[in-house]
Parts: C-alpha cells; sequence; structure tokens
C-alpha cells in the first residue's frame, strides 16, 4: 500500500469530502519515508453516482467530488475561515457588491485561455432564468449585474448579502465550450484543474487524468510537475459504506467518507481527514394552496406528533445528534442553537387537540378527514441507506397513531431531486425530506423564501412574512449583530415549522496512507503519491 500526501485544492461545493488535517502515511513533504512515487494512482470512493457533471444544473453533493479536481474557483477559504486567492488575485467586497481582480495565467483542458469574461459568464448562465439553473440565487441571484473587464468581475446585487463571497467565491468555474454547450461535459470536464475527467462509467466508477501543463496553482500549493503528483485518480462510486469500510482496511482504496457504525471499525486502524458536521434529518412542510400542511397549526400539530429524538437516533444509526441551526459546515461563521428553544416539542396529546381544531377530526376508523376529504400526507424522500428509510417509516408509523395516513414516495437521488424541482410540485407533494448544507445561513435561504421553481428554488412553496422580514434584516446586518439576526429569524421558521432539522450526523472521511502536504486547508484535487 503506498502513501499518498494531500495538497489539493476544492471549492466550498465538495463539503463532505474535503480534506483539512490528518495523517496516516508518515508527516508532510521530506517528513514521511520514501521517495515519490512517479505517475501513480489514487483510489477514491464516492458515495453515490454524482449525474451530469454540469454543477449550475446538477445540486448533487456527490458531484463536489468530482469538480474539486478538474475546476478551480475565484478563491478559497483557510483555517480560520478567511479567503485567499486562486483563480482572483485580489477582491473588494460590500453588501451588496463583489469585484474581483483574476489572474491570466490559467488555461482551459481544451487549450484555451480562461479569460475574466468566461469568469463572469459563469455567474451570468446561473443567473439566467431561461437555463434553469439549479444555483439560481443560492450563488449568484437572477437580479444581480454583472461586469467585466479584461481584468476583473464585478458583481452587484439588489439585496444585500454580508456572506456573499462564500457562495460566489467558491463557484467552479467552467470554460466558455461548457457554458455554451452543457452536455459536452455531462460526461467529461473543461476546467483549469489539474486533472481531467476521461472515463464515466455510470453507478461504478470515473477516472480523471493529469493535466501536464497545469502550472498555475495558487502560492504554496503544487503543479503537474511537483514529484509524485499522480498520473491517474480513480473516483469509485461504492455505496455501501461496510464494502467502503473493508476496502479501507485491505488497502484497495486511499480515501473514503464513513458515517454509520463502520465507522467504528475504522477507529484506531485508519486515520480521520477531516469530520465535520452535515445536516442529515430534515423536512419541508408544503404551503401551496390547498394543501392542508398550508396550515400553521397542522404543521405544528404534524411535528408535535414525531419523537424528533427517536428520529435522528434512528436516521444517523445513533451516531448523530439534534441539528441546531442550519448552516452547520466549516468555516462556520455563525454558531448558535436556533432549533432547540422554538421548534414544536413533542407532545401527542397537543397534536391531537390542534387537528381537531383545524377541522381535521377523527372518523369511526381512527382515521382524520375533514369536510369528506381524508389527511393523507404525500411523502417524498431521497431513499439513501437503510437509516433513511426507516426514519420515513417510523414518521409514518407516528402520524398514523394520531389518524393521519402517509403515501409514501422514495426515489434515488437523481429522481428525487427532479421530483421536487417539477414545476407545481409543492401542490402535490406535502412533506419533501432535503437536507442542504453550506457554511452560511444566507446562502440556503434560497429553498425557503422567494419563488418555487422553474424561477427559484423554494420547493415546497413556504410563504412566511415575518421570516422573510427578518431575512432581510439580517442581510443588512454585519458580524455578531449580523448573527444574532439570522439566530432570530431561523428561530421564526422552526416555531412556525416551516421547515423541520432534526439531526446533524459527523461525516468523517478516512485515509489509508495520506499525509498533509503543502496548503492543508485545500481538499484533495492535487496529491502526492509517497
Amino acid at each position: 500500500m503506498k502513501a499518498y500526501t494531500l495538497v489539493g485544492l476544492a471549492a466550498v461545493g465538495a463539503l463532505a469530502l474535503s480534506a483539512c488535517t490528518g495523517g496516516g502515511g508518515g508527516g508532510a513533504s521530506g517528513e514521511s519515508g520514501g521517495e515519490p512515487v512517479i505517475d501513480g494512482t489514487l483510489s477514491y470512493a464516492i458515495t453515490r453516482d454524482p449525474g451530469m457533471l454540469f454543477s449550475p444544473l446538477n445540486p448533487s453533493g456527490a458531484l463536489g467530488s468530482v469538480t474539486q479536481w478538474a475546476y478551480e474557483s475565484l478563491i478559497y477559504f483557510d483555517a480560520d475561515g478567511q479567503p485567499q486567492g486562486w483563480l482572483a488575485k485580489s477582491w473588494e467586497q460590500t453588501p451588496t457588491s463583489l469585484h474581483f481582480e483574476v489572474r491570466d495565467d490559467a488555461v482551459c483542458a481544451d487549450g484555451t485561455k480562461l479569460t475574466a469574461e468566461t469568469i463572469a459568464n459563469n455567474f451570468r448562465w446561473i443567473a439566467d432564468p431561461a437555463n434553469n439553473s439549479t444555483a439560481i440565487n443560492l450563488v449568484v441571484p437572477s437580479t444581480a449585474k454583472i461586469e467585466n473587464d479584461d481584468s476583473s468581475i464585478t458583481i452587484t446585487t439588489v439585496e444585500p448579502d454580508p456572506f456573499m463571497i462564500t457562495a460566489i467565491g467558491s463557484q467552479a468555474i467552467y470554460c466558455q465550450a461548457a457554458l455554451d454547450d452543457p452536455q459536452s461535459v455531462s460526461t467529461a470536464s473543461n476546467g483549469t484543474g489539474m486533472f481531467n475527467v476521461t472515463d464515466v462509467v455510470t453507478g461504478d466508477h470515473l477516472t480523471l487524468e493529469r493535466r501536464d501543463d497545469y502550472s498555475w496553482a495558487p502560492e504554496g500549493g503544487a503543479d503537474s510537475s511537483t514529484p509524485g503528483v499522480p498520473k491517474t485518480v480513480e473516483l469509485k462510486i461504492i455505496e455501501n459504506e461496510s464494502t467502503r469500510a473493508n476496502l479501507l482496511l485491505s488497502g484497495e482504496l486511499n480515501v473514503a467518507t464513513i458515517t454509520g457504525p463502520d465507522a467504528d471499525r475504522l477507529e484506531g486502524k485508519v486515520d480521520v481527514l477531516n469530520s465535520g458536521m452535515l445536516i442529515t434529518g430534515g423536512f419541508l412542510y408544503s404551503q401551496a394552496e390547498g394543501r392542508p400542511t398550508a396550515d400553521k397549526n397542522v404543521r405544528i400539530a404534524l411535528t408535535k406528533a414525531l419523537d424528533l429524538d427517536e428520529l435522528m437516533q434512528v436516521s444517523t444509526a445513533g451516531k448523530g445528534e439534534r441539528a441546531q441551526r442550519l448552516a452547520t459546515v466549516d468555516p462556520q461563521v455563525c454558531q448558535y442553537d436556533a432549533v432547540g428553544p422554538n421548534l414544536p416539542k413533542t407532545d401527542v396529546a397537543g397534536a391531537e387537540k390542534l387537528l381537531d381544531e383545524a377541522g381535521w377530526v377523527k372518523g369511526a376508523d381512527g382515521k382524520r378527514s375533514k369536510d369528506g376529504q381524508p389527511l393523507v400526507l404525500e411523502f417524498a424522500w431521497q431513499s439513501k441507506g437503510a437509516e433513511i428509510a426507516s426514519a420515513a417509516e417510523m414518521m409514518a408509523d407516528q402520524w398514523g397513531a394520531i389518524g393521519v395516513g402517509v403515501n409514501h414516495d422514495g426515489s434515488d437521488y437523481g429522481a428525487f431531486i427532479e421530483k421536487i424541482s417539477t414545476p407545481g410540485a409543492a401542490s402535490k407533494i406535502d412533506v419533501m425530506w432535503l437536507t442542504a448544507n453550506y457554511p452560511v445561513p444566507s446562502a440556503l435561504m434560497v429553498y425557503y423564501t422567494g419563488e418555487a421553481p422553474p424561477k427559484g428554488n423554494n420547493f415546497a412553496a413556504l410563504n412566511n412574512p415575518k421570516f422573510d422580514e427578518l431575512v432581510e434584516k439580517a442581510n443588512n446586518s454585519t458580524g455578531a449583530e449580523g448573527c444574532k439576526a439570522w439566530e432570530a429569524a431561523e428561530g421564526e421558521m422552526y416555531a412556525s415549522a416551516d421547515y423541520v432539522p432534526f439531526a446533524m450526523t459527523s461525516h468523517p472521511t478516512f485515509a489509508q496512507g495520506i499525509s498533509e502536504y503543502g496548503i492543508k486547508e485545500f481538499a484533495p484535487s492535487t496529491i502526492l503519491v509517497k
């Protein structure tokens, strides 16, 4: 088993797999034993098929495991959460604007030069509603003004966002040919990263090959001439955690994320590169006109009927804890518990009383209805692992105990995203299991405010004027005052049971024979084989 040294780069989107610290294969470069292996191969496990490889049309977290190797962004964040230059040389920011001076030496995989105009065009593509980007209003608002000259880009927004640099600065930058024809990179890549996607076998693996012309790494990063940088990277799609753990222990894998009980088997045997917390359990109630969950008291009643502590334990296989806020990913700008004091507490008797008052009463068969309409929830969830399926079944059982029926609609990730992002989905689905992760709460507001698909990503058509007012106040605040304002805004969302986050789980990334090298805050897009 060879040892590898991570010295890579990644956008914030590859959160669950970003490597920060660690080390089983020895120390930093020059400290571990053995000479660098020339033109080696790295074996890296990802948890599911990423789907099409164009991130503005694919919000899959698994895609970040691919883009971090083939694409670069304007900035990265250091261990203190501070932005550092990547494709950008310098920048200036205000609550409503970002100005980047960009480097002129980056070259695309197709041989064309990356220009300031192409970088700006990435954000124009996302902001254009005609493109139906899933990143619209998440990375950049549709109302943003995007300008460029030969050496810089400027993005100005109508509404203030004190954390705008996180979303915009860390967006993977595609080359112009990819923007002109996104299908050209659906199973390939065209970026300025050190590696290029050369082979995709759906459900099995992706292969990336090193670009030997890569010479524009940020200061302290490796380039293609650095001894030991692998020639080939194999991203193996291995959904089963036990299989990933076995392959790590046998030396057939170098890097993998293990979150369930199998992580216990690795402790003391395989090193942990990082272990960030992610929201893994949470759901939206539809507020579309005509749905029973549009009634706030019905949402609160349904939430009171659930034992969220038990659901957390089941959905995380006993490895998690109760969620506290929306943004749990490092670098965390704000830290507070807005969920605990505000989310309705378990109270089955109180739940039944609220439903009675809302007109949903039990019949002789113990099932609830109103004006002849049975109270049956349409529940869409992602079939990722037995734990999620068990938690979904438990939710249905607990709702059933108070006379509420449930129609399950579990599907794999791609089908699930397509289902909830289809225009009018909120008029057909009452409950949507949704877990989105980002370092700052403002970037996540696209899922809880604004327009529903296709113009936005407010999947459940949430409509809470008080929450929107508090979000506006939070967006106009900075520093400690800003975090306090976001805590108040989130508290209103939970008190109204618009969104119910109930579980977060540590996502440790394990490595066999890995040691840090160079800029340790980067994730693995450049790796030295030892």
